[in-house]
């Protein structure tokens, strides 16, 4: 076999299980409603928003990438911000944090926001992930024994395997397009994960 016709077949092969992904996908969708597959698409370009906004935040010496010291700052930061009772772990135990900067709205301002929360309840959001926000979040991505608490080792063999799995091309540097096509990856799974339990 000839390689023009090895890589026809090749060719051939990945876009029929691509089109056939893509037709389960389809029909999948159609078990949520037009208005729910409305909401899941803007919930994943909310997502993305927040992934860039993310990746500049990271990128302190705005070179276009996140270094290692980068990605392990903002770690460290989290993991500070989240073990609230200072015992070395993090764990439902610990208080929530407090919010970050200032409630700089005014006293009317405040309640008309949380007059009209109560008006309009927001609605209940389809694409769930877990993030480093939360004691639940933090315990859904990091307690890889199930123990209930994220120590602080297991918390740097979870970041360090995330770090591998987003530098793709292992230079040791995370790119835009490495960081932001890996969050995808995710979003897309978990997106796959809210379709089926629909």
């Amino acid at each position: 076999m000839n390689k023009q016709h090895l890589y026809t077949t090749l060719f051939l092969a990945l876009s029929s299980a691509y089109l056939s992904a893509c037709s389960s996908v389809a029909a999948e969708k159609t078990a949520l409603s037009t208005e729910q597959q409305q909401q899941l698409a803007a919930e994943r370009a909310g997502h993305l928003r927040q992934t860039h906004v993310r990746f500049n935040a990271l990128d302190k010496d705005e070179n276009g990438y996140i270094s290692r010291d980068e990605f392990n700052r903002s770690g460290d930061s989290a993991f500070s911000r989240m073990d609230t009772n200072q015992d070395g772990v993090i764990s439902k135990a610990d208080p929530k944090p407090a919010p970050r900067g200032e409630d700089t709205r005014s006293e009317q301002t405040r309640l008309q926001q949380q007059q009209a929360r109560q008006q309009q309840p927001r609605a209940e959001r389809l694409l769930k992930m877990p993030t480093t926000h939360s004691a639940d979040g933090m315990l859904a991505m990091y307690d890889s024994n199930n123990d209930g608490v994220v120590s602080r080792d297991e918390y740097q063999q979870g970041r360090d395997a995330q770090f591998a799995a987003v530098d793709s091309n292992s230079d040791g540097l995370l790119s835009y397009d490495e960081y932001i096509s890996e969050f995808a990856g995710r979003l897309d799974s978990q997106i796959a994960r809210t379709l089926r339990q629909d």
